[in-house]
């Protein structure tokens, strides 16, 4: 009896210092913070340029999350992600972040809901359809994947997906989960931006219209106060924007719109050049057995050479392309089309190398051509996008015919690889006008010529369509796609995230690209394989945890009984 008095004594001290202890850990950890992230991607640690922009945050920064309420598995994974990544922001800055969950049909009578979701689309946020099958059968139900940033009396509308690319749910879901932190410390970034800098699209020389680059634009306004720009041989014309964007352009450039360029490069203006070395339509092709590729000749050569690029007069064929439709045969009245691999649109994989080009998805070029580096003191040049092992060269001018498609893709026709198609330019440019103009105007106080410039950067790329949106034709309007968008394949190229890439870069905004480009694998369960295994899975679900319990039990039975023997 004594003895089990001295046990009973011993346990509950043994009990109390236990107490003590956690309440002793619990008080540490107050103080200390700390979080271990055991995923191999690091999926559940924010990026240093995320802590960067949320250590710097001077007001609240409050965020209303629209994703709730009757929701299928998939939508409940996406919350789930959502609700994650700002419990870490707030984990990081408990005191500015603030964030609630939001059903928007919750308490309302149709009318006012009605009118409560007409408010939301107002203010910015896109809805989504949700289509659930399952064995009884197929349900579907508004949601909002959508959330609202508010910051000194600012809001912005964040919508983690895109809801005009037809596609599988799975996938759209898949990639908002994906990009949940970047689409949330994005929204801090624009929202706290104190000023936004102003680019320019130049106009005058054939360059893409406003229907053709209205997703690029879209998209940077949200960095960026967007305009279109014409030169008209206006000296300040450049003047107050801080990039320019030459997107395409198909007529000549006279010398006094490229002595402008040139004096606002050496200024320290940026430059995103797009540039076509030869032009071939593609929708002549469509009625036309072939058509004729030729130079584009538009007076940039000696400009570009200077500054150490050549953009060729040829265009890059490559095995790893896009593919188009082609009519295959005909079914009463309706043509058949069947999708083929076509070689001038090369499609850029796999890219692991600069900041620019980093995790994004493969870039779609159509008609591009091939560029190449000069030697030129002070000047560093970084390849960002190449052709694969499997690519060729045709010259201009050449006739194009569909009979490209039954070229046998082999060693012999494809003997070329790694063809540069876009490169950065870094450092001290040299005025391609240095010693070419008198001196009346090289002393001008109005123009104020400058020979040499402070360190720049400018960006060439090989391809002017690689800025232009898809359009479509639909009650009687002309309707844009989101840039990257392939109707006839439903891919989403990456052609919209490396144009914000170059700008961002140019203009020195590094962070957002790493956090735009942060590589997040998600590992999904094989859906077939669950169907076939359903009934084992829920009999071991429902099964093995009672298992557990009772094998615990009798653990701690013959346990107790040989304590207290």
């Amino acid at each position: 009896m004594k003895n089990k008095k001295n046990i009973f004594k011993n346990n509950k001290w043994n009990l109390v210092i236990v107490i003590l202890g956690l309440i002793a850990i619990n008080i540490i950890a107050s103080f200390l913070y700390f979080r271990i992230d055991l995923t191999s991607e690091k999926r559940y640690s924010l990026s240093p340029a995320t802590k960067n922009i949320l250590k710097n945050l001077d007001d609240y920064v409050y965020f209303q999350v629209f994703l709730d309420g009757n929701l299928s598995p998939s939508y409940k994974r996406l919350q789930k992600t959502i609700i994650e990544t700002l419990d870490e922001f707030k984990a990081y800055n408990k005191r500015l972040i603030k964030y609630d969950l939001i059903d928007p049909a919750k308490g309302k009578d149709e009318a006012t809901l009605r009118n409560y979701l007409k408010e939301l689309e107002y203010r910015g946020l896109v809805p989504s359809i949700d289509y659930e099958i399952s064995e009884t059968g197929t349900s579907e139900n508004v949601v909002w994947p959508c959330a609202i940033v508010t910051y000194k009396g600012r809001e912005l509308p964040i919508n983690f997906i895109y809801s005009n690319i037809p596609g599988s749910k799975e996938l759209l879901i898949n990639d908002a989960i994906e990009n949940t932190e970047y689409k949330l410390i994005d929204g801090i970034h624009r929202i706290t931006l104190k000023e936004k800098s102003k680019i320019a699209f130049i106009k005058g020389h054939g360059e893409l219209d406003a229907l053709e680059i209205n997703d690029l634009a879209l998209a940077l306004q949200d960095y960026y106060i967007v305009n279109q720009i014409t030169i008209n041989h206006q000296l300040k014309a450049l003047d107050e924007f801080k990039a320019i964007i030459i997107a395409a352009p198909d007529s000549t450039f006279d010398e006094m719109d490229k002595f402008i360029i040139d004096q606002y490069i050496m200024k320290g203006g940026r430059v995103l050049w797009l540039i076509d070395g030869a032009l071939a339509d593609m929708d002549s092709l469509q009625s036309k057995p072939d058509i004729l590729a030729i130079p584009n000749d538009i007076n940039l050569d000696d400009m570009l050479f200077n500054y150490g690029v050549r953009v060729n007069k040829d265009l890059v064929m490559d095995y790893h392309s896009a593919q188009i439709p082609v009519k295959t045969g005909q079914v009463g009245n309706q043509p058949q089309f069947s999708l083929f691999n076509w070689y001038f649109f090369p499609t850029v994989a796999n890219i692991k190398g600069h900041p620019i080009v980093r995790n994004i998805n493969d870039i779609k070029f159509e008609f591009a051509s091939s560029i190449d580096t000069i030697a030129k003191p002070g000047i560093r040049k970084t390849i960002l996008l190449s052709s694969s092992n499997y690519s060729r060269l045709l010259n201009t001018p050449s006739i194009i015919s569909l009979n490209f498609l039954r070229i046998k893709a082999d060693r012999t026709f494809f003997n070329r690889s790694n063809i540069p198609m876009a490169v950065l330019l870094e450092g001290s440019f040299t005025s391609l006008y240095k010693d070419r103009i008198p001196d009346t105007i090289a002393k001008d106080p109005d123009i104020r010529f400058t020979e040499i410039s402070k360190p720049n950067k400018m960006i060439i790329v090989g391809d002017g369509d690689v800025a232009k949106n898809q359009v479509a034709f639909r009650q009687g309007k002309y309707v844009p796609y989101p840039l990257g968008y392939d109707r006839y394949t439903g891919i989403m190229y990456g052609n919209r995230e490396f144009l914000l890439n170059c700008v961002n870069y140019l203009l020195d905004e590094a962070d957002i690209i790493s956090i735009r480009n942060r590589d997040i694998n998600i590992r999904l369960l094989d859906k077939r394989k669950v169907e076939i295994n359903l009934a084992v899975i829920r009999t071991i679900n429902i099964v093995l945890p009672i298992l557990l319990v009772c094998v615990a039990g009798v653990i701690i039975y013959f346990f107790r009984k040989r304590t207290y023997r």
